[in-house]
């Protein structure tokens, strides 16, 4: 009997200093490798794709060639650090200025001059298109403009490059280019909602406008932005906090992305949408059924938008348009500057434009429903 009980403790000895030995490893770990902290998520939604998925369709000799894959990011070629130090095998850059229209108002350009830019970036309306970035803003940005624009097949990458060195797999230093080609696509007008749109569906109550932008861009506290002025939020949309990267809503710490249900649960958190409007726990048809008016999502220049549209595409939401102008468009008209006329309040530009108040009705301070 006292044999078979210092067994016994020997074994529970053993198995104590495995126990610690496995937590020293696992903080070991931690400290070594900080994609790790937090669990990878699992997405049932086509337009989100793993970093194991990205690898294996370039190991596959028949899809080496299949699609391509985009480093996004704000900087020309020559100043994109993160693209020029490494980047997945393959990958072209693609600097999210060339979509804009730029200074003073960084809208999206127009169908005719984005089909032509694809073309030159060597991107067609039938390729397949697989986009990540630093910045999960970035890549939401380029993948919603890219889809409004036509291409019939675009992705997100669930994580980054931090990500893809974390699996162990291979990367590249080479600068790639396509051959431009003739961009033939048709552009999806569903996918935005023009000032015009929003203007009526604030007027007629037959849209839910949804911002995303921080509580003290909501507020009216602040614009948000270096160069624009006018504060505030279009009369009657519900805030569900901030899509930027720094709010960790939609984007982990170790940059990957949180699942559909977790962005669910903090939209819920933030008052929308009620619980009378789901029957389910978690993303499914219901959410579609139960919500019969077209979600509008805004920020401050269709960014942030673009992100919580990719969500609410996943959550199963049918009706989902991008305001893509956003705050800016909303609130505010530009007009080249008259010679000798003041500088506005904003410094952080030049003085060859002015801002002028668009007039259209604003809201600041705490929400206030009927």
């Amino acid at each position: 009997m006292m044999q078979r009980w210092l067994i016994a403790l020997r074994r529970y000895r053993l198995g104590l200093i495995g126990l610690v030995l496995l937590i020293a490893s696992s903080a070991w770990l931690l400290r070594r490798d900080p994609t790790v902290v937090e669990s990878e998520t699992h997405w049932t939604s086509s337009d989100v794709v793993s970093v194991d998925w990205l690898h294996q369709q370039m190991e596959s000799s028949g899809a080496k060639n299949a699609f391509i894959v985009v480093e996004a990011s704000w900087a020309e070629l020559k100043d994109a650090d993160d693209y020029l130090d490494g980047h997945i095998p393959g990958a072209i850059h693609v600097n999210t200025d060339l979509l804009e229209t730029g200074y003073p108002e960084w809208k999206v350009k127009d169908i005719d001059s984005l089909h032509q830019q694809l073309g030159q970036l060597g991107i067609g309306s039938h390729s397949t298109v697989v986009v990540y970035s630093r910045q999960l803003i970035a890549a939401a940005r380029v993948w919603w403009i890219f889809r409004y624009a036509g291409v019939r097949d675009v992705r997100i990458l669930n994580g980054d490059m931090r990500t893809w060195r974390a699996h162990g797999y291979a990367v590249q230093r080479e600068v790639r280019t396509l051959n431009p080609v003739l961009f033939a696509g048709t552009a999806r007008t569903d996918w935005l909602a023009t000032t015009k749109d929003v203007e009526q569906m604030v007027s007629d109550h037959s849209a839910i406008l949804l911002d995303v932008r921080s509580r003290a861009e909501y507020l009216g506290e602040t614009s948000g932005y270096s160069y624009l002025d006018a504060k505030g939020r279009i009369p009657g949309a519900y805030w569900l906090g901030d899509a930027d990267d720094g709010s960790h809503i939609y984007k982990q710490r170790n940059g990957m992305l949180r699942s559909p249900e977790q962005v669910l649960a903090e939209w819920r958190r933030h008052g929308w949408p009620p619980v009378s409007h789901t029957r389910g726990a978690v993303p499914n048809d219901d959410l579609n059924d139960s919500c019969d008016q077209p979600l509008v999502f805004y920020c401050g220049g269709g960014w942030r938008s673009s992100v919580a549209m990719l969500y609410a595409r996943a959550l199963g939401f049918g009706q989902v348009r991008n305001y893509s102008d956003g705050w800016s468009g909303w609130s505010t008209d530009y007009r080249p500057a008259e010679l000798g006329s003041n500088r506005s309040e904003s410094s952080n530009r030049p003085d060859d434009w002015q801002q002028v108040p668009s007039g259209r009705r604003r809201e600041t301070g705490r929400e206030t429903r009927d």
